[in-house]
């Protein structure tokens, strides 16, 4: 898209448009004398937040701007090359804690409690400041629950807007825009609203009609026709996403006739059903499973004829397959590998929406009915996860495992699956923490066994453990809990023997009980000092006298199968001739007290609660 902004100048080749906002940002990033150090960044949904957003940062970016002619860019829209470009941290995708996390790894380094971030950044040096860029506040959130926009704003902008070191561009929401504002001195923020004067830019969106309308249609023929259709269709949609989709509308559909023109997403999926001679619900039926997908996510081709026929209640297999005119604009497709593809890549052809408020539009639509939407996409999703026990989910396809969290937490199902132990280890753990810890803000009782892996979640998503290793930790932490017998499955790397509790325990040492079988010593405090108490470590029968246990001399120790070593929060077993690294059993920072091993494999483990015995059957073992 092309034109001046000026007789002088041409417009940011990204945007065609927007002068008026680029020297805003432009001001902002130079912070001159008089200028906000906060600007909010809003509009509806589609009004181009984030294309404006990107096409700022170019012009930051030092790559960017090598591949941009500057000198035909009005100067007053190009930020300054001196000094450091600002930080970017993109909130789409992220929880709100996450978010603040990864801000606090750069401006509260060492800081480890939210109050710790919090007093790091009231402390930074007003002088010499940190330039911050927060976009996408309104996709934040790893599921599409309530308020996490709110949670974001509140929780991660306002320290950061009201940081005397931090110099921020957000862009949010318009009612966290404005809340945020009336937080800050007038002086100190600046709200850019995007549909509003002088921020608007019906020039530039005129431009993005003509040159996405393109030429060539039956009703404008001519370069006239042509003209006025694009400053009409400019002047009804009064936003990027409706002008795009309704040009798209227009292109497929040349023999619709005379066109009306949409003034909303809702009018364009409506007006566009009309031009093809299909009931407006049909497209929107089959185009459901996407928006209740999250946000971004990308559905296998292959599903989605059985997703839409679920939602509908009737076959829409033959209309999915011949509508390509009807659903054109409002999907594209995403081939394997393609760059922004978010969803586990399995080889397979998908598709998702053109933009997140084509989403927002049919949700809203569905109303009360997305309820016994999700439902049906909930059982469609679990017929294609196998009977058998808990290793059957590893082989679920995994678009499957990715959406089936939120489909199942909005259809109220999500409870019975957290009492699977397979569900729990091999379902996405961030996805799921952010399900699980929703609905223990809602009050919602949860299984016991997910009451055990939420304590473990902190080092679920922290770390990345493979399944295995998690549903070791979690058999582990079931005996912990009281919860001993679950079905984990087959390739665990060890067994949980038995667990004791012990509070306060000191130390363990293998041993040799009667009759030469393996046990453990463990040592306790008491008023004299300490005192020893013996288990046979394969059952945890106690064993009387524990301070007469034979203990393993240092030539037993070399010549045994196994070896140990231990740090802070791992435990490392090695074995085999070659002393080759057999399994490792990361914990949860301070959980470990002591740790050893018998000859024949089996691992103790001392915990601030209690002793354990683990049988190691990792590979090797």
């Amino acid at each position: 898209m092309t034109g001046p902004t000026t007789p002088r100048h041409q417009p940011h080749p990204h945007l065609g448009g927007r002068a008026e906002a680029l020297r805003a940002l432009a001001a902002w990033h130079a912070g001159g004398p008089g200028e906000p150090k906060v600007l909010l960044l809003t509009g509806d949904p589609g009004s181009g937040r984030s294309r404006l957003v990107g096409g700022f940062l170019m012009l930051c970016d030092p790559v960017f701007r090598r591949r941009i002619d500057l000198t035909v860019l009005d100067p007053s829209t190009v930020p300054s090359a001196t000094g450091p470009g600002p930080l970017v941290f993109g909130a789409a995708g992220l929880t709100p804690d996450q978010l603040l996390l990864r801000l606090a790894d750069v401006l509260a380094p060492g800081a480890r409690l939210t109050a710790e971030v919090y007093e790091q950044l009231a402390a930074l040096d007003e002088e010499n400041p940190f330039t911050i860029v927060v976009p996408d506040v309104d996709r934040v959130g790893v599921l599409r629950v309530r308020d996490e926009a709110v949670r974001a704003t509140r929780a991660v902008l306002s320290p950061l807007a009201q940081s005397p070191g931090v110099r921020l561009l957000a862009d949010l929401p318009r009612p966290q825009a404005h809340w945020l504002a009336d937080q800050l001195p007038p002086d100190q923020v600046r709200v850019i609203d995007l549909d509003e004067a002088p921020w608007a830019d019906p020039p530039g969106l005129a431009l993005q009609a003509a040159h996405t309308l393109g030429g060539g249609l039956p009703f404008a023929s001519s370069a006239p026709e042509a003209g006025q259709l694009a400053a009409d269709l400019a002047r009804t949609a009064g936003n990027a996403l409706v002008v795009r989709l309704a040009a798209s509308s227009l292109r497929v559909t040349p023999e619709g006739g005379p066109p009306k023109l949409p003034g909303s997403v809702g009018e364009a999926l409506d007006l566009h059903a009309e031009r093809c001679g299909v009931h407006e619900l049909t497209l929107r039926r089959l185009l459901t499973p996407l928006a209740l997908a999250r946000d971004g996510a990308v559905l296998p081709l292959p599903l989605w004829a059985r997703l839409a026929s679920a939602v509908a209640g009737r076959d829409l297999s033959r209309t999915l397959l011949e509508g390509q005119t009807l659903l054109a604009p409002f999907f594209e497709l995403v081939e394997p590998g393609q760059p922004g593809r978010t969803e586990p890549d399995d080889g397979q052809p998908a598709v998702r929406l053109v933009h997140p408020a084509v989403g927002a539009e049919l949700r809203e639509r569905l109303g009360t009915a997305a309820l016994e939407a999700h439902r049906r996409i909930t059982a469609v999703l679990l017929e294609d996860v196998p009977a058998g026990g808990p290793e059957r989910w590893a082989g679920v396809a995994p678009y499957v495992r990715e959406q089936l969290t939120a489909h199942a937490l909005e259809a109220g199902r999500l409870p019975g699956l957290l009492a699977d132990p397979g569900f729990l280890v091999h379902t996405p753990q961030v996805l799921l923490r952010a399900a699980v810890e929703h609905l223990t803000r809602t009050g919602a009782d949860l299984p016991p066994v997910a009451l055990t892996w939420l304590r473990l979640a902190p080092q679920f998503t922290r770390t990345a453990l493979p399944p295995a290793q998690r549903a070791g930790l979690l058999e582990y932490a079931c005996h912990q809990d009281g919860l001993p017998g679950l079905d984990f499955g087959p390739g665990l790397p060890w067994r949980t023997l038995w667990w004791h509790p012990l509070p306060e325990i000191t130390a363990v040492t293998a041993a040799y009980g009667p009759g030469g079988a393996p046990a453990v010593v463990a040592a306790l405090p008491t008023a004299e000092g300490s005192t020893l108490v013996g288990f046979d470590a394969a059952t945890g029968t106690p064993i009387p006298q524990a301070e007469q246990l034979a203990r393993p001399g240092e030539a037993q120790r070399a010549a045994a199968r196994f070896a140990l070593s231990s740090g802070a929060d791992q435990v490392r077993v090695w074995g085999g001739s070659a002393q080759e690294p057999v399994t490792s059993l990361a914990l949860p920072a301070g959980s470990l007290v002591a740790a050893d091993i018998t000859p024949d494999g089996i691992l103790l483990l001392a915990d601030p609660f209690g002793l354990a015995a683990l049988r190691v059957t990792a590979p090797g073992a």
